[in-house]
């Protein structure tokens, strides 16, 4: 049947791309809008909205017009508007993993217990597109929500959980195809220095990939926008040697990370994102989280996709947003 208004929702859900909706929708429980709005919006909210159930919780689930901070602002204010008793909101989907510390894969989940703005702009190595530095530490999360994150650094409840998620992917892998495991011969982190460039069968003898001499020289827009497998980046560069041994399954179960998390920048530099994990204790990176936190009491749980490096791609996308919906589900359930 579902609540009796917009008022007997405590808990949103907030995503910013369709395809990170998409695996959260299919882990409802009980669709409640199957056949048209059923509780509608206030006046002038422009936000999208799907309502439902997952376990015992009644969902607003919120579907972003694009990505970013500002975006996510607007979003948060709209969500306030029309459903004005939210407890809780989980900004759920993709992101990129900062593997400097941790033992992190594609496919695992990071969820936030902090969070640090950094300027807005897009982080190559040569640095030329982007202005460098934090903004500030966003506040604490609500004691609340502090107590529940504690709970999950408990090492059974995290294994519970990460055994719960395992079990909700199982579940969204047999609807769709999408939601299957890439495989671990994708999964390849780069040393941080190693760049995405031409390095052979260059374009023209003045492409800037045959012209750089060192990690800040700019490189082609072609090469920013070709696969790996196209330049032929060399699997060989790969570190960290002990976070391929995760890798020895032929699927790794994905794990949770708790701690900092980088907003708004989208990191397409090794060497920058090494950097900022060392001096802030970043894990990850994405942008919409700080568009949230200050308005909405709120947990980000995102999958990672990539190693916020140049080599990003989207191949991993649709299997880390199904890694962070089921985390959420799991989640919810403690």
């Amino acid at each position: 049947m579902g609540p009796g208004s917009r008022d007997d929702f405590r808990v949103a859900i907030i995503c910013a791309l369709p395809l990170e909706a998409a695996a959260v929708l299919s882990l409802f429980d009980q669709r409640y809008d199957k056949d048209g709005s059923k509780y509608g919006k206030q006046e002038g909210d422009i936000n999208a909205y799907s309502t439902g159930r997952i376990g015992r919780h009644d969902i607003v689930l919120v579907h972003m017009p694009g990505m970013g901070v500002y975006s996510a602002t607007r979003v948060a204010a709209n969500v306030r508007l029309s459903f004005k008793e939210i407890r809780l909101a989980l900004v759920v989907g993709v992101c990129g993993g900062a593997p400097l510390e941790r033992t992190i894969v594609l496919g695992d989940v990071i969820i936030s217990d902090s969070i640090v703005e950094f300027y807005t702009g897009r982080q190559y190595s040569d640095g030329i597109q982007a202005r460098k530095g934090v903004k500030h530490m966003l506040g604490r999360p609500s004691p609340e929500i502090r107590g529940l994150l504690s709970k999950l650094e408990i090492p059974i409840i995290r294994q519970e959980l990460e055994g719960e998620i395992q079990q909700d992917l199982a579940e969204l892998s047999k609807k769709s195809d999408t939601a299957r495991y890439p495989g671990v011969e994708h999964d390849r982190l780069f040393a941080a220095s190693y760049r995405h460039m031409h390095r052979k069968d260059t374009p023209t003898r003045e492409c800037p990939c045959v012209l750089s001499r060192s990690n800040t020289d700019p490189v082609c827009k072609e090469a920013l926008e070709s696969s790996c497998e196209t330049l032929g980046c060399d699997a060989d560069s790969s570190e960290n040697p002990s976070r391929r041994a995760r890798l020895a399954s032929s699927v790794p179960t994905p794990l949770l990370h708790i701690g900092t998390i980088g907003a708004t920048t989208v990191m397409k530099s090794g060497e920058h994102r090494d950097i900022i994990a060392r001096e802030n204790g970043v894990i990850g990176f994405e942008m919409e989280g700080a568009g949230i936190w200050e308005d909405l009491p709120c947990v980000i749980i995102k999958g990672v996709c990539d190693y916020a490096d140049s080599h990003k791609n989207k191949r991993w996308q649709d299997y880390a947003a199904a890694t962070a919906a089921s985390a959420a589900k799991a989640f919810l359930g403690h």
